[in-house]
């Protein structure tokens, strides 16, 4: 079944960059974002001098940016040329256009990388596989691959899955983002990554809690989210068996023959 596409007024399809900026700030400040952002970044190096970095579906470019301010060489790709042109809105900005380029594209491409980053993209690509070996073609020996998606062995698939699925009929439910077209979870991404040579060095999870877990428990009563479940997943989001279990998950890769 084919995807749904992003509504007219979403920012990947917004061509003014200070408008799709606080569309997107707006995403970013819900609390499920700003936990994933800080644990997302928390994978990455504090020093990235000298490294270069592909950053796959860069959206509006606020992780190749963060990846320019530590010291890499970043190239933002995305099929969105609204947000494409909104990088580059930001770049400019900051002065970081020497360290940061972006462009408008749909498949990984050639070159050679230290970092290949894909937050929440796997999800919405039809080709995992062949999107896989790309990654796996542009990485270099040693270099390191993260990324996140969302998970079906969690808590939040199971209560909120069950609703939608189960209660509601509803079998296309692909969690909070329509254009979604398959779910994953550390199992599954295991055996797909050692196929295509990856070895999960490192996982890590959130929302293992779902912040909104009242709403759940008292039967949609209370529309309330709990944000401070967040300092669970900060604190043992990172550890077995908790960085496989949460709705966000995460996995810092290397390449299995880059280890021999």
């Amino acid at each position: 079944m084919k995807p749904l596409e992003y509504p007219a007024d979403h920012w990947a399809k917004d061509y003014d960059p200070r408008s799709a900026l606080e569309k997107s700030a707006q995403l970013g400040s819900l609390p499920f974002n700003v936990i994933e952002w800080d644990m997302f970044t928390g994978l990455l190096p504090a020093s990235l001098s000298g490294r270069t970095v592909l950053d796959y579906g860069c959206g509006v470019g606020d992780l190749s940016l963060f990846c320019a301010r530590r010291g890499a060489t970043v190239l933002g790709v995305d099929r969105s040329e609204a947000g494409i042109k909104t990088g580059e809105y930001q770049a400019a900005g900051e002065g970081l256009t020497d360290r940061c380029r972006f462009e408008v594209r749909p498949d990984i491409g050639e070159g050679r990388y230290d970092f290949v980053l894909a937050k929440d993209v796997i999800e919405h690509i039809q080709d995992d596989e062949r999107w896989l070996a790309g990654v796996a073609a542009v990485l270099k020996p040693n270099g390191v691959f993260i990324f996140s998606t969302h998970n079906d062995r969690c808590l939040n698939y199971l209560i909120e899955g069950t609703y939608h699925r189960w209660w509601r009929r509803e079998k296309s439910w692909m969690g909070w983002d329509p254009t979604h077209v398959r779910f994953y979870n550390a199992w599954s991404l295991s055996r797909l990554l050692k196929k295509h040579g990856f070895a999960v060095q490192r996982w890590a999870s959130m929302w293992i809690i779902p912040y909104n877990i009242l709403h759940w428990l008292t039967l949609f009563k209370l529309d309330v989210t709990l944000p401070c479940l967040g300092r669970f997943d900060r604190r043992f989001g990172k550890y077995p068996p908790f960085n496989k279990l949460g709705w966000g998950l995460m996995a810092v890769c290397t390449r299995m023959d880059s280890r021999r």
